[in-house]
């Protein structure tokens, strides 16, 4: 592990902007629309009759990729693929209860794993995802963000429309992270973010990056406050359980690390997340209990809203 002990975080400590990361969970209020409903869709456009049941969303994905337009580039299939999914995810607009999320003006950044607009289309509602990219990043989505009304929101698996305009390689969808290859491809770029290969510490990697004005998701996790909430932390996101898993260890070796993250769900759901709430726990993750309604997902987020102060 690579930390230099005499130096913390503190210096990149920021109590005062609070960030949500934010799941799929505000899109199934409205039409229910969940993952398996988008690779249902996704199939049915490419005219196959495979079923998930019990696979992973990347391996499904990758399955689909190989079993459409048999003998074709597999790399082919995948961009028809996004192109499909990056259209489902345009049709999306924002639930009631997440524009009241955002109307508190409690958080002063959003990440999140969706590839729609809704969050940007919450606080604004002519919010353009055509519009110029902060950072013009094709595939990976380390440091690209949108800002909209001052707000940053990181589309930390990729977004439907990327800045780029359709070549080969750097097409629109070409940053939507849904394939085994694209997550296994993103978990090593992360690695290098925090755990350096020539003896720098978090510290430095930290300064290095804000030095050049070259701000990425994944340092967010260990200098800002973060409420995570529609988020079902499953063990295919190798990458922030791997995030998570480091900030734990340098804490437990002895590093300032002076940010909180909180994992905010429904009281009523406590009893079937228990395995991931001792996980966290044991990553010095804290746990948020909302009690609402019981099985009321509404009720929840209404709860939760009012808890913004």
């Amino acid at each position: 592990m690579n930390y230099k002990s005499d130096k913390n975080l503190t210096d990149f400590y920021k109590p005062d902007e609070k960030l949500l990361f934010i799941g799929n969970g505000p899109n199934q209020l409205q039409k229910r629309f969940s993952w398996d409903d988008l690779l249902r869709n996704v199939c049915r456009a490419a005219g196959l009759s495979i079923e998930r049941r019990q696979k992973t969303f990347p391996l499904f994905f990758e399955e689909i990729s190989y079993t459409m337009n048999a003998g074709e580039p597999v790399e082919n299939n995948i961009r028809l693929l996004k192109a499909t999914i990056g259209k489902e995810a345009l049709k999306l607009t924002p639930h009631q209860l997440l524009i009241n999320m955002v109307d508190r003006n409690y958080y002063d950044q959003y990440l999140t794993t969706n590839y729609d607009y809704c969050i940007e289309k919450a606080i604004a509602p002519d919010y353009d995802p055509y519009a110029y990219k902060e950072a013009r990043w094709p595939k990976y989505s380390l440091h690209r963000y949108n800002t909209v009304a001052g707000k940053n929101v990181w589309h930390i698996h990729g977004e439907s429309l990327n800045g780029f305009n359709g070549q080969k390689v750097n097409y629109p969808e070409s940053s939507i992270m849904i394939g085994f290859e694209h997550y296994s491809d993103y978990l090593e770029k992360i690695h290098h973010f925090i755990k350096s290969n020539n003896k720098e510490g978090l510290y430095d990697l930290i300064k290095k990056e804000q030095d050049a004005g070259l701000p990425n998701w994944v340092h967010l996790f260990f200098i800002h406050d973060i409420d995570m909430v529609g988020f079902g932390m499953d063990y295919t996101e190798s990458h922030l359980w791997f995030i998570l898993n480091f900030r734990a260890r340098l804490k437990r070796a002895g590093a300032t690390i002076p940010n909180k993250i909180r994992w905010i769900i429904p009281m009523f759901s406590r009893e079937n997340e228990k395995d991931n709430v001792a996980l966290l726990m044991a990553l010095e993750v804290e746990i948020n209990y909302i009690n609402s309604e019981p099985n009321n997902y509404e009720d929840f987020y209404r709860m939760f809203i009012h808890t913004l102060r």
